[in-house]
């Protein structure tokens, strides 16, 4: 789905669709053993520094919208920031930062922060990738 999709739904607003509209958006659904539960990975509130990501209403607007920061991508690299559509700010928008490494420490919390060294200098913790198959 792109940006524009979500637009059109009315779950993001005209400055992100105007910012994103040709990037890709997602709304991740927490579904335990393949359970739906109408919640999915957000923030409760309009993005600010350091904001903690949490299970919100798939329903709400921007906040449970993410989107696929291609644009902003290291061009060296498979890997992408993941940009909080209730973001305000678009020269320094508000992505997903893991703060640990998973392999190192279980469940490290993930926040919002202000993308830093765009677009050519973005740090590993702010670049995700994808795998494609089954989830395990």
């Amino acid at each position: 789905m792109l940006v524009s999709d979500f637009y059109a739904e009315g779950m993001v607003s005209a400055a992100v669709n105007a910012h994103y509209g040709s990037e890709p958006a997602v709304q991740v659904e927490y579904a335990p053993y393949g359970q739906a539960t109408g919640l999915c990975a957000a923030v409760a509130t309009t993005a600010y520094q350091n904001e903690g990501l949490s299970l919100q209403p798939c329903s709400t607007p921007g906040t449970t919208v993410f989107i696929i920061d291609f644009a902003d991508a290291p061009t060296a690299l498979p890997d992408f920031p993941i940009v909080n559509a209730s973001t305000t700010d678009f020269t320094r928008p508000f992505t997903m930062t893991i703060h640990g490494n998973p392999a190192h420490k279980p469940f490290p919390q993930i926040t919002l922060q202000h993308l830093h060294g765009n677009p050519g200098h973005v740090p590993d913790n702010q670049l995700w990738n994808t795998a494609f198959g089954p989830a395990n």
